[in-house]
């Protein structure tokens, strides 16, 4: 029943961008005339590594939307195979119960999206 959060979970445990380690000592050390120089590169660095953040975290999206989508087609699926008497009861309540699971999830996270972007636009500038 919880197996689509599971996998969800573990997929975005997988593709996650590792935790920033902290500056080293020495570099707090140097003047920023010196720091600011050597950022320069870094930055370059830094805006590569962001782009491709975006776009893991594009596709991972783009594979959760598209593995909700087949649990809901499977949940349809296994309805129609109970009409025809070609799926068992337990089958049947499982694949429909990880369908509802799955709606319910999603319809969570685009709520909390709504109410990012509601935060985001009352922000004063």
């Amino acid at each position: 029943m919880i197996e689509p959060i599971g996998r969800a979970a573990a997929a975005y445990g997988l593709h996650r961008a590792p935790l920033a380690q902290p500056a080293p000592a020495a570099s707090l050390a140097t003047p920023p005339a010196a720091a600011a120089s050597a950022s320069s590169p870094s930055a370059e660095t830094a805006a590569s590594a962001s782009s491709a953040a975006e776009s893991s975290f594009g596709a991972f999206l783009d594979r959760q939307v598209s593995q909700a989508v087949e649990t809901l087609n499977e949940g349809e699926r296994m309805s129609v195979a109970a009409v025809t008497g070609k799926a068992g009861t337990h089958e049947v309540v499982r694949s429909v119960l990880a369908a509802e699971m799955t709606v319910q999830t999603v319809v969570s996270i685009r709520d909390r999206m709504v109410q990012a972007y509601q935060d985001v636009m009352r922000m004063a500038i």
